[in-house]
């Protein structure tokens, strides 16, 4: 079996705290989590998130 190489993460210790408090009840760890949202992003071909601006209601006027 080929080995899994290690990947460093630099994170603002309160994100990624915040995040663990999210993960945890849901039996996962920064690694799952990671590998997730890794998947995804293959699957996806892109970020699996919706990354569009939505114009402010003031906006809509014009």
């Amino acid at each position: 079996m080929a080995s899994t190489p290690t990947t460093t993460m630099r994170l603002d210790p309160e994100l990624k705290d915040k995040a663990m408090r999210v993960l945890e009840p849901l039996g996962l760890n920064m690694t799952g989590a990671v590998t997730i949202f890794l998947k995804a992003v293959i699957r996806e071909q892109g970020l699996p998130i919706d990354m569009n601006v939505k114009p402010d209601k003031t906006d809509e006027s014009n």
